[in-house]
């Protein structure tokens, strides 16, 4: 799994929480298909340091609408995505995928753009079928789509292992915060945000640490968006250097009443 980057100690990076510095996003779309369904659903992804570079997703059914220029209007020529077919298999059932390509906005070509929406009920049998979170969202709506967003990133700066050296970011189906999940309107659509300040957070879920016992440390480097699932993870491969070795400060309870805390450093070895 080449998303997960165990990196704590690098001093480009900030480890904490995956909540802080998220620049105000302008939502306005000015200019918007006839939709073929009732229920469009729109996200938002979000491009460079100041987050002022922006396209707009749309999915209507088994289409996808992608703002590829970034100016807010999603009726213009190759801006509709139709789904990948899947012979013998019912979109409903098994989601829909959509390969994009290129988006070009800033003055910047990001390439390999692939939205994926599967249902979120062929997870709950499984680890994450047990979150409160999952289980909430699957009560409310037992058809519910969770997302999935792929993007090669030209960065200034910085060398990654997508295509002519672009940084691969990936976001959802899940993180800390939550299922991603596109909305029913502009103004509460997520916004995934890419090429953004750098932070280290926990994958997937916060792990529990108890003195005498092994417990699994598992992070993610990457950039936080406006809302759940939203945070963007850094394929590391050929951007964070092997030498770099994390190292975690922990600081667990007293086993006794009164006593000092404990404390301890982890030098994190392996990658996964």
């Amino acid at each position: 799994m080449r998303w997960v980057a165990l990196l704590l100690a690098a001093g480009w990076l900030y480890a904490g929480p995956a909540v802080a510095g998220t620049p105000k996003i302008d939502r306005t779309l000015k200019k918007e298909p006839a939709y073929k369904t009732k229920d469009p659903k729109y996200g938002l992804l979000v491009f460079g340091r100041e987050g002022k570079d922006r396209v707009w997703l749309v999915r209507d059914g088994d289409t996808l609408y992608v703002d590829r220029n970034g100016n807010g209007d999603l009726t213009e020529p190759g801006e509709k995505v139709v789904a990948e077919k899947k012979p013998g298999r019912d979109p409903a059932e098994d989601g829909y995928s959509f390969d994009v390509g290129d988006v070009t906005v800033g003055g910047r070509t990001h390439k390999a753009l692939a939205v994926y929406f599967n249902p979120l009920k062929a997870y709950a049998d499984g680890s994450l079928g047990k979150r409160p979170d999952v289980q909430a969202v699957l009560a409310k709506d037992p058809k519910a789509l969770a997302t999935t967003v792929r993007v090669d990133v030209e960065v200034p700066g910085l060398k990654g292992g997508g295509l002519g050296g672009r940084c691969s970011f990936s976001a959802g189906l899940i993180d800390l915060g939550g299922v991603l999940q596109f909305a029913a309107k502009p103004a509460d659509a997520p916004a995934v945000r890419v090429g953004g300040p750098l932070q280290v957070s926990f994958y997937g879920e916060l792990p529990t640490l108890r003195v005498g016992r092994g417990a699994e440390l598992v992070l993610v480097v990457g950039t936080p968006g406006v809302g759940p699932g939203t945070f963007a993870m850094l394929d590391y491969v050929d951007t964070v250097p092997e030498a770099d070795k994390p190292v975690a400060d922990v600081t667990l309870p007293p086993a006794k009443p009164g006593a000092p805390p404990l404390k301890e450093k982890w030098v994190i070895q392996g990658r996964c």
